[in-house]
C-alpha cells in the first residue's frame, strides 16, 4: 500500500515534472532522486514534456508536403531560369 501511495502522490503532484522510477520485484515503482544521467530504471516525464518532445521530432504530413513543394518549386524555378538563359544565349548569337 505504501508503494501505491508514493505512486499516487507522484502522479498527482504538479511540482514533479520528471522523475526516476526504479521497478521492484512485485511490479511496483519506487521513485528516486536520481538525475536522468544516473537513472537505471525508468525516466517518467509529464504529458506536456512528452508532447513537446513529439512536436520536435515528429514528421507530419504537412511537413512532408511543404518539403516536397519547396523542392519541386525550386526545380521548376531553375528549369525556367535555364530556359531563359538559353533564349538569351540564342539572342546574343544572332546579333
Amino acid at each position: 500500500m505504501k508503494y501505491f501511495a508514493v505512486l499516487l502522490i507522484a502522479f498527482l503532484s504538479p511540482e514533479l515534472l520528471a522523475q526516476c522510477a526504479q521497478p521492484q520485484l512485485d511490479g511496483t515503482l519506487i521513485f528516486t532522486a536520481d538525475t536522468a544521467a544516473n537513472c537505471t530504471g525508468y525516466w517518467l516525464i509529464s504529458a506536456t514534456e512528452y508532447s513537446a518532445y513529439l512536436s520536435a521530432v515528429e514528421i507530419t504530413a504537412t511537413d512532408i508536403a511543404a518539403a516536397f513543394s519547396w523542392g519541386f518549386g525550386t526545380m521548376v524555378f531553375f528549369s525556367f531560369l535555364a530556359f531563359k538563359v538559353q533564349i538569351g544565349t540564342a539572342l546574343v548569337r544572332k546579333i
